[in-house]
């Protein structure tokens, strides 16, 4: 598929007038690109090698930044999907591939590029280029795997499927040592690279899941799930929105010789905070309930008769994806509900875990 790609090259202090111009236009997603995106520290961080090139092909001055945003036209030929309504419910952990009409994305174009002008006219920005481009699929869809690399969290190697075990780990493999997770993304969050999935890893390491169940909210690529099984889980039930998904759980099934048809593990697609199919198949107390998604939806399982219907007492609840500055407001939720005792905060870098026991 393709998108028409907007870059905005501009200096480091005009990136919030700007994107508060963009947000006035209903363009909220950006992609910021600055002259030096992640130390060394950051990457190790994430995981990635020191030497990754994040983007390669863009060289951004120091002091400078380059702010894109993304329209995807609904004239694309490998689109056959009409124009979406920008009517949207509340789905704030979901993605939309909004498709704008030429009409649209000309008024866009032109209130840019007016908000920009404006911009410079009141003194908040001093330079405003406003480029645009084609971005295809094709063209970046598996450069990040580039530099995605095995890495180990809690006794489990979790190893891009396309990588090969590095040689040291395959010797603590075939010793017991250390459990070999092959993963396969696709298009599916879950690497278990980011720090919101290893917070959720590092709070189920603390626990013993040895014949133990777990329920999985918003799967992804699955590691979470998978995971749990390579330390001993008895019993998986994963929910996933994204249709996307599916496909990718049930190879990463496969690539870790587990039958996707076992009665150990269940994929119920489809939201199980509004879906009653899927809180009919999720039914049930499970001894652990894990959710790596966003704090708007971690903040609605918090609620009283969301997550706290399906854990045990005893159980605990791990809710990870929480950028840093709303983990206090995650955790009064929890509180709040009388369901909950001990909740507590973990940090990695800007993102946190809130993690509750049932009472």
């Amino acid at each position: 598929m393709e998108w028409l790609c907007y870059t905005i090259k501009t200096e480091t202090e005009a990136e919030e007038p700007v994107a508060a111009m963009l947000g006035g236009l209903g363009i909220d997603s950006l992609e910021i690109i600055e002259a030096d995106p992640l130390s060394a520290e950051d990457k190790a961080l994430l995981f990635l090698a020191p030497d990754a090139e994040l983007q390669p092909e863009a060289a951004v001055p120091e002091g400078e930044l380059q702010i894109r945003f993304y329209l995807h036209s609904a004239l694309d030929p490998e689109s056959s999907a009409a124009p979406q309504d920008a009517e949207d419910s509340d789905d704030s952990y979901t993605i939309h591939d909004r498709r704008y009409s030429p009409e649209e994305i000309r008024a866009i174009e032109t209130a840019a590029a007016e908000g920009l002008q404006e911009l410079k006219a009141f003194g908040l920005v001093k330079k405003a280029e406003l480029e645009c481009g084609i971005s295809r699929e094709e063209d970046w869809r598996d450069q990040w795997k580039k530099y995605a690399q095995p890495i180990e969290a809690n006794g489990i190697l979790i190893c891009p499927a396309w990588s090969e075990v590095p040689d040291e780990a395959r010797q603590r493999i075939e010793k017991g040592e250390l459990k070999l997770l092959r993963l396969e993304m696709g298009t599916a969050f879950g690497t278990g690279a980011h720090a919101s999935t290893r917070l959720c890893l590092d709070g189920m390491a603390k626990l013993d899941l040895k014949g133990k169940s777990l329920l999985d909210i918003g799967t992804g690529s699955g590691v979470l799930a998978l995971s749990a099984f390579l330390s001993g889980a008895e019993q998986v039930t994963a929910t996933e929105v994204d249709p996307a998904c599916e496909a990718v759980v049930y190879e990463n099934l496969r690539l870790n010789h587990l039958d996707e048809k076992s009665s150990r593990f269940r994929l119920l697609m489809g939201d199980i905070l509004t879906d009653p199919a899927v809180q009919a198949g999720a039914a049930g107390k499970y001894d652990v309930a894990a959710a790596n998604i966003l704090a708007p939806v971690i903040l609605k399982l918090a609620a009283p008769g969301a997550a706290d219907r399906y854990v045990k007492a005893g159980g605990v609840f791990i809710g990870s994806g929480i950028i840093g500055t709303r983990a206090d407001e995650v955790a009064a939720a929890f509180t709040a509900n009388p369901s909950w005792t001990d909740v507590h905060t973990d940090f990695i870098g800007e993102w946190a875990a809130v993690t509750a026991v049932r009472t």
